[in-house]
C-alpha cells in the first residue's frame, strides 16, 4: 500500500474546515501518506455527530474515525475505529493516522493471504482442516534508526529481524516491545523497503519453518546476535 485513502465529506463544514486545515501537514508527516479520496474509494472516513442522519452511506470503509460526541452507532461495518476530540490538534490527528495506518497494512496482508488461501481452496478430496495463516518479517537490510525508534528495546527487535523470519509475537516477547510499538517499528521499516514478509500455516511450528541464515560473527549484526543471546549482556 503505497498510500492510504481518506475522506471528509461525512464532515459538517465547521469541523471539516478544521480538518482542512491540519491534514496537509498530518498526510506529509504520518507513518503512511494519505490522500482524500471519494468516499467509496477511502480506507478511513471521518463522521461526526451533525453527520448521523446520512451514517447509512458509510459504506465498507475498514475504518472510521468519530469526531467529538457522537451518540449511537456509527462506526457502521468498520474493523478498526477510532475518535478526535472537536478541538484536536495536529500531534492528535497524525496519532490517529498512524494508529490507522498500522491497521491497514496489516488488515492489508491479511487480506492477501486470506484471498490466496480461497484462490488454492482444495477439492472436497483433498480437504484438511483449514491452517491459520501467519506472518513474518524479517530485515533485508539493516537500518539505522532515530527516535522513536532508538531505545534498547527497538534495537533488541531489529537484531532479531536481521537473523531470520520471525512473527509480531516473537518481536514483542523477545524485546519487550508492546503490539502497538513493534506494530508501528514494522510500518516504518516497511516505508524503507527493509523488510520482507513471509506468509506460513500455522499448523507446521514456527520453528521448523524458518530457516536460519548464517550470522557473520563480525561487525554490528554479530555483536548485536551475541547481545540478544546473551540477554542483552555485553558479549
Amino acid at each position: 500500500m503505497q498510500t492510504a485513502g481518506i475522506s471528509a465529506d461525512l464532515l459538517t463544514p465547521n469541523v471539516r474546515h478544521r480538518f482542512v486545515q491540519l491534514f496537509g501537514v498530518a498526510a506529509r508527516k504520518s507513518v503512511l501518506p494519505w490522500k482524500e479520496v471519494p468516499r467509496d474509494r477511502a480506507q478511513l472516513v471521518l463522521v461526526d455527530q451533525g453527520m448521523a442522519d446520512v451514517v447509512s452511506s458509510l459504506g465498507n470503509s475498514p475504518c472510521v474515525v468519530t469526531v467529538g460526541h457522537v451518540g449511537g452507532n456509527l462506526t457502521g461495518n468498520a474493523s478498526w475505529a477510532g475518535r478526535l476530540e472537536v478541538n484536536y490538534t495536529l500531534s492528535d490527528l497524525i496519532d490517529t493516522l498512524d494508529r490507522a495506518a498500522v491497521f491497514l497494512l496489516d488488515w492489508e496482508a491479511r487480506q492477501k493471504v486470506i484471498a490466496r488461501s480461497e484462490r488454492a481452496q482444495p477439492t472436497p478430496a483433498e480437504a484438511a482442516p483449514a491452517a491459520k495463516q501467519e506472518y513474518l518479517h524479517q530485515l533485508k537490510s539493516w537500518v539505522s534508526m532515530g527516535a522513536p525508534f532508538n531505545t534498547g528495546a527497538c534495537i533488541r527487535a531489529l537484531a532479531l529481524l536481521s537473523r531470520e523470519p520471525v512473527s509480531l509475537a516473537q518481536i514483542c516477547t523477545h524485546s519487550g516491545l508492546d503490539s502497538a510499538t513493534a506494530r508501528h517499528l514494522l510500518v516504518e521499516l516497511g516505508q524503507r523497503g527493509v523488510l520482507r514478509g513471509v506468509a506460513i500455516s500455522s499448523q507446521r511450528p514456527i520453528a521448523s519453518s524458518v530457516r536460519r541464515e548464517p550470522v557473520h560473527s563480525n561487525g554490528l549484526l554479530g555483536r548485536l546476535s551475541r547481545w540478544i543471546r546473551g540477554g542483552g549482556k555485553a558479549a
